[in-house]
């Protein structure tokens, strides 16, 4: 991996670190509440017309203070500073000039002892530049929750108090220090305080073990600012060159101007010794802001030292991965972080038990939300209404009636509603459509999907189309229903589970994962639990079943979702996510994301065949099945279909929106239409699809999906045979799919 150095320009701040510093107040004890800030973005540039180092040079660029990370939800939700954080008192540890320097402090429960609680202090990120409290107050939260007094901490940035970054060192230490200093007044164990943080605030941490001097002048060096752990989220460990990591001079000398003393004096690989304390590092491998390639050296050369650092990386995860509210509502990398974080403090002897229902047991369970509706409804209204939306595969007796009883035996005091919207053979386009009539207007408290097999071998959908599908599942769910909790389950076939097998993501699990982890909205990934398993030998596609499963498949994809849903239902005690009435308000306020496709179908809605305009030609009836070629599923054997074969039979239908189509059964004699939309030239569109051939197979065909807004009006007529073999004409119509606007 080779990076280019370009440098990067910023208002720099005119300061010598020699002048005369404001007068410092070391407090004692004092608070006053807050209301966030923005949380920092770090970009990593890389110069694109500079030549490559030697091999054995790295050039890296630590862009820590450029820029706001805007991806956090954390940052979105957070406007203003101070941050006012519900739950926790507050106290001043050190007031500096006009700057009054503040703790954030979340309590163990009253029943738990309030003598000797190990401790930990996070620190924010924002590049020494900017940054709020508010970012770890999640974090601080769940620990309290475990017994630990769990502080977030205020310290200066460019931004607000015009210093750089050793200033932050020193408030840092400062910090560690009054704990320690008060350690009987907070009830607190002055041996076991854990200094933690992100990014720049992971480097804070570290050099609150590890550099010696920038004591803050007036303080009590006899306590120790040292902590006696450290817990770190892609932290900056390197500022400064180091072996064969280098910087150019130009990068040298602009991070010196930002430190406010020498790079190196800061510098936490630098100023490593044998006696620094146990240490974490969680990183992402995708991090270009601070490459993961700096903290493998930090965590090599700590361990040579003889010193305890356990580095955990995270394949694909880049800069501020680690966040509450990235990728979902906490997101995965949140929760698999914590339960690590949890895990290292129980090692130390800091919690007295391991991590419990923080994150499913399978790595193929991607839980992003708590899904706190949907339990409200089971325990205390005892009334739940969970729908199931899909292919066969959940219309059939399979993992559908599994997942309902061991919801009626888990809370059998509870009253369940349960829907099958399972239609065989249908992908997600039809499923966007008919999700008002088929789901939504049972109004579910759960919804759970399943699309990915059909949108694969029946539908053979592009990636355009299966986001075009999901997307509009789920925005139309959570626009009309915003208290609907959902989860999505993928299954797999002979060519996708080849796919994953290969190390590779299958089309219509990358795309529907895509607007999973846009909308945080959590997943199974059954598809590659089942070749994870095949491949170490501990099961066969046989005893899976094969695309529809076996009653062992079933099961395993059952208990995926039970996986999920059970610690789902479990964060809400143990992240404390209904104690936090102001986020969840502040949530349930904001606006959906802005949409991947504005195309998708977050309207979709199955309009009646009855408000066409037709002519003598076509018929509204139950076709003639009897005396037809092909086969037919008995769900359709009754309905009424508007139908015609008779060439040139034409209707028109005024409609709303971006998209028209028809939901149809297609079978054997499955014809053409011919369609114009405003009267502009017509169009034609084969209704045949290849499993027609012996069976009249229900789809549904899109005419047009990128219409303009508004009122349109679509003349069809029935068009002339295909150039196929034992051609048909026949026009099948159940409904007609329309997507409004919303």
């Amino acid at each position: 991996m080779l990076f280019y150095v370009k440098h990067i320009g910023v208002s720099r701040l005119r300061y010598n670190h020699t002048e005369q510093r404001p007068s410092v107040e070391i407090a004692t004890q004092n608070p006053v509440p807050p209301t966030p800030s923005v949380f920092p973005q770090h970009r990593m540039k890389r110069f694109q017309n500079g030549s490559p180092l030697s091999t054995r040079t790295l050039c890296l660029i630590l862009s820590l203070s450029l820029s706001v990370l805007s991806s956090s939800a954390f940052s979105q939700r957070q406007k203003s500073y101070p941050p006012e954080l519900p739950g926790a008192s507050t106290e001043t540890y050190k007031r500096v000039g006009d700057a009054e320097l503040k703790l954030w402090i979340y309590e163990p429960e009253l029943s738990q002892s309030q003598e000797g609680r190990p401790a930990i202090v996070f620190f924010f990120g924002g590049g020494w530049r900017s940054g709020s409290p508010a970012q770890f107050q999640h974090h601080c939260r769940y620990l309290a929750k475990q017994g630990m007094v769990a502080i977030t901490a205020d310290y200066r940035v460019l931004q607000r108090h015009e210093t750089l970054a050793d200033r932050a060192v020193a408030d840092a230490k400062s910090a560690i220090r009054y704990v320690r200093k008060n350690a009987d007044r907070l009830g607190v164990d002055p041996n076991r305080i854990v200094a933690a943080g992100g990014s720049a605030g992971g480097h804070l941490a570290a050099c609150t073990d590890l550099v010696k001097t920038l004591d803050e002048s007036g303080e009590d060096t006899n306590v120790s600012s040292r902590p006696n752990a450290v817990a770190m989220f892609n932290p900056a460990l390197m500022i400064a060159p180091w072996g064969e990591v280098n910087f150019d001079q130009e990068k040298a000398d602009d991070i010196a101007k930002r430190t406010g003393v020498p790079p190196q004096q800061i510098s936490p690989i630098h100023q490593l010794t044998k006696d620094a304390a146990p240490s974490i590092i969680f990183h992402g491998r995708a991090d270009t802001t601070v490459p993961y390639v700096t903290v493998e050296a930090y965590a090599k050369e700590s361990q040579r030292l003889g010193n305890r650092c356990e580095l955990v990386g995270y394949e694909r995860e880049t800069h501020g991965f680690f966040n509450y509210g990235r990728g979902g509502n906490p997101g995965p990398a949140y929760l698999k972080t914590l339960s690590r974080l949890h895990e290292f403090l129980h090692q130390l002897g800091y919690l007295s038990t391991g991590p419990s229902g923080v994150t499913p047991t399978s790595s193929n369970v991607r839980l992003r939300e708590p899904l706190v509706n949907s339990l409200k409804a089971i325990t205390e209204r005892k009334q739940a209404t969970v729908a199931f939306i899909g292919g066969s595969i959940t219309e059939m007796d399979g993992y559908r009636p599994m997942v309902c009883s061991w919801l009626e035996s888990s809370f059998p005091e509870t009253q369940f509603n349960f829907v099958n919207a399972g239609i065989s053979s249908t992908c997600s386009t039809t499923g966007a459509f008919r999700l008002e009539r088929d789901v939504l207007s049972s109004n579910p408290d759960l919804v759970l999907i399943e699309f990915a097999v059909n949108d694969d071998q029946d539908a053979a959908h592009s990636r355009e189309a299966c986001i075009r599908g999901m997307e509009g599942i789920i925005r139309h769910i959570k626009r009309e229903h915003p208290d609907t909790d959902v989860m999505v389950t993928y299954f797999v076939n002979p060519p996708m589970l080849e796919t994953w097998q290969q190390g590779k993501i299958p089309l219509s699990v990358a795309a529907h994962e895509q607007v999973m982890e846009h909308y945080g909205i959590s997943s199974v990934a059954l598809a590659k639990e089942v070749a994870e398993r095949i491949t170490a030998g501990s099961f066969t596609w046989k005893e899976y079943g094969g695309t529809h499963p076996a009653p062992a498949g079933n099961q395993i994809a059952a208990n995926l979702v039970q996986d999920l849903l059970g610690t789902a239902w479990h964060l809400n005690k143990s992240l404390g996510v209904e104690e936090n009435a102001a986020t969840k308000s502040a949530d349930a306020a904001k606006p959906l994301r802005k949409a991947i496709d504005p195309n998708s179908y977050q309207s979709g809605r199955l309009t009646e065949v009855a408000r066409a305009k037709i002519d003598a030609d076509w018929t509204v009836g139950i076709p003639d099945w009897k005396n037809l070629r092909g086969s037919m599923r008995s769900r359709f054997e009754n309905l009424r279909f508007l139908h015609a074969s008779k060439v040139n039979a034409e209707l028109s239908l005024d409609f709303e929106g971006t998209a028209i189509g028809l939901f149809i059964l297609a079978g054997p004699d499955a014809g053409q239409v011919e369609y114009s939309i405003d009267g502009q030239a017509f169009k034609s569109k084969d209704l045949y699809h290849r499993f027609s051939k012996g069976l009249h197979y229900p789809r549904t065909v899109m005419l047009e999906d990128q219409l303009s807004g508004g009122s349109h009006v679509i003349k069809m007529r029935v068009g002339q045979k295909a150039e196929r073999e034992n051609a048909g004409t026949a026009v099948r119509i159940m409904a007609f799919a329309t997507n409004p606007s919303p």
